[in-house]
């Protein structure tokens, strides 16, 4: 979900869909999404603390992407944007990759 989400909030900024389309869709994927990719990764067991701390990092990663941006003189909304869309995708496809491993393992293990 979250790689089709990142999908879909690029597309909506760079096809320069009207202002409170995107900036409602832009302001709450980069306030859960990046932050909520890893939480899972964590795999905490409770989802509205699992939320909470995918928020905050969500929020934190936000700021280390403009800060990081600001000391390398490469200021631009659209490439944080493209930076934290990376970044989650990124922990989205480690979920991904390691739940097929471990489904492939579990189904070597079964008896034929």
């Amino acid at each position: 979900m979250t790689l089709v989400a990142g999908d879909a909030v690029l597309a909506l900024v760079l096809w320069d869909v009207p202002g409170i389309l995107r900036t409602a869709s832009v302001l709450a994927y980069l306030a859960v999404a990046p932050g909520l990719a890893y939480a899972r990764l964590i795999r905490i067991p409770d989802g509205l603390t699992r939320f909470v701390v995918g928020v905050a990092l969500s929020l934190a990663l936000g700021v280390l992407v403009a800060q990081g941006m600001l000391q390398l003189h490469l200021w631009s909304p659209l490439l944080g944007i493209v930076t934290l869309t990376v970044i989650a995708s990124l922990a989205a496809l480690i979920e991904l990759g390691r739940d097929v491993l471990h489904h492939h393992r579990r189904r070597r293990m079964e008896p034929a």
